[in-house]
């Protein structure tokens, strides 16, 4: 690509660094070609069009410091669940250690100074970054909304054989455990954040697949209601054996979220076909789809969990 060997592999890059230009051979006077701009000291971008962000944060954080990327960058590249708002986060976040060189003010960067020990930083592949715990602390800096919080917080913990992680993120599921979230917020108890993440570490779980399912059992909750089962799968019968999103066994009451996703024809009839197996097995269905984010689809949801709660206890006590 446009004749430079700046390479990874045999993909050329659109964004470099010069350490990297010229370890690939490529001389000074390659460098000052019109082509190349320089977004931010010691990175060359190839004219065209926009990179793509990952480019550019494998590039700063392949810069010269101890520094590494952070925040709502790391975050979007461990895949946490995060607020649209910052699910499109472009300046690239970079943290450096206290006493070291790296994360200078920069053109495209958001520099943080921070004690960052051992177990708050990892490398990745090309990416030197904090570690998905650690990121999720940062982040409560950032992120006002506690159940956006939360969500970003479960989406740590997902379940090994869940639905697949989207391309291009770092990592395997789960990314984290307790064990490691609590260790953090104890090494940090006086970090900017702690408060938001020690308030919002109380109500992470295990096993959750989505930020909707997340945002259905904070509705659930904060409406006074029990809390309802996190992806556990219930046995309708020795043989039939279903997952529910969400579920009270004590009601016989499955919950799920139809996202985009299920729009799909082979989605559609797969939930049609689960509906189906409750239904016949005394279980009733309740539905939440993306309304639930509007207070009046919010409204909408609880009233409908409402009625089937007092349909199936009714029920059972008619048993």
């Amino acid at each position: 690509m446009h004749g430079s060997p700046t390479v990874r592999g045999d993909a050329a890059k659109t964004v470099f660094t010069i350490h990297e230009a010229r370890a690939a051979g490529m001389t000074d006077h390659q460098l000052r070609d019109p082509r190349l701009t320089s977004p931010t000291p010691g990175i060359r971008v190839w004219d065209g069009p926009e990179p793509p962000w990952t480019e550019t944060a494998q590039a700063i954080s392949s810069l010269p410091g101890d520094h590494y990327l952070s925040h709502t960058t790391a975050a979007r590249l461990w895949g946490l669940w995060l607020p649209p708002r910052w699910d499109q986060d472009r300046p690239v976040h970079v943290t450096g250690r206290k006493g070291a060189t790296g994360a200078r003010r920069r053109p495209g960067v958001i520099g943080h100074r921070a004690a960052l020990g051992d177990r708050d930083v990892v490398e990745v592949g090309a990416f030197r970054l904090t570690s998905p715990e650690r990121t999720w602390l940062d982040v409560a800096t950032l992120i006002a909304d506690h159940d956006a919080l939360v969500a970003a917080g479960d989406a740590l913990l997902q379940r090994r054989d869940g639905p697949p992680r989207p391309p291009g993120v770092l990592g395997s599921n789960p990314l984290s455990s307790f064990a490691a979230i609590d260790a953090v917020l104890a090494r940090r108890r006086r970090t900017k954040g702690i408060t938001a993440a020690r308030g919002a570490r109380e109500y992470l779980r295990a096993g959750v697949d989505s930020a909707p399912e997340t945002k259905i059992r904070m509705i659930i909750i904060g409406a006074g209601l029990p809390e309802p089962v996190v992806n556990e799968a219930v046995w309708l019968s020795p043989t039939v054996r279903r997952r529910p999103d969400l579920h009270y066994p004590q009601w016989r009451i499955a919950i799920q979220y139809d996202g985009r996703g299920h729009e799909a024809v082979g989605q559609l009839n797969s939930d049609i076909h689960r509906d189906d197996d409750f239904s016949a097995h005394d279980w009733v269905t309740v539905r939440a789809a993306s309304d639930i984010y509007t207070r009046d689809g919010e409204w909408r949801f609880l009233d409908r969990l409402r009625r089937a709660i007092t349909r199936q206890q009714r029920s059972q006590r008619g048993a």
